[in-house]
């Protein structure tokens, strides 16, 4: 009975144990969020990435087609000549970063193409991808910009 007088008669505000109980159980979730949200992130960079490379690929096939196939008609170093053609809307390389990669011409002539996507911020980012002659799309293991060891994969 004494301690349900104690129960009613406590004034009504919080111990000290509850309401760290509570700011912890409020610091997991919050951390459990933030974790899910960086991962949502690097879902989002990297899907950016391969559309933009899909797009670019695109770009070099359409030209190829109207040029008797034909990717460039000399040694290029960047996409300014499939965008004049009327092949692509923005010459990503000559932009430098887009999102968290940077987009570098690897190889671009008459006889094909390899373009690479590498990750600026490691952590915003799980590999480095590269579109090569014909649409072939590749990714390292790594998001390492001196990672070039890529190999293929499914999308």
């Amino acid at each position: 009975m004494l301690k349900l007088f104690n129960k009613i008669m406590r004034k009504g505000g919080f111990t000290l144990v509850e309401i760290m109980i509570v700011m912890a159980i409020v610091g997991l979730l919050v951390s459990i969020a933030i974790v899910e949200g960086v991962q949502l992130r690097k879902q989002a960079n990297e899907s950016n990435c391969i559309s933009n490379l899909n797009a670019i690929a695109s770009g070099f096939e359409i030209y190829s087609a109207r040029h008797s196939g034909l990717y460039a008609q000399q040694q290029e170093s960047n996409l300014h000549y499939l965008i004049a053609d009327g092949c692509l809307f923005q010459d990503l390389v000559l932009l430098n970063q887009v999102g968290n990669f940077q987009y570098i011409v690897e190889l671009i002539n008459p006889a094909g193409y390899d373009i690479r996507a590498l990750a600026i911020n490691p952590a915003l980012a799980d590999h480095n991808y590269k579109v090569s002659t014909g649409g072939s799309l590749s990714r390292t293991n790594t998001s390492v910009s001196s990672d070039t060891d890529f190999g293929e994969f499914l999308k």
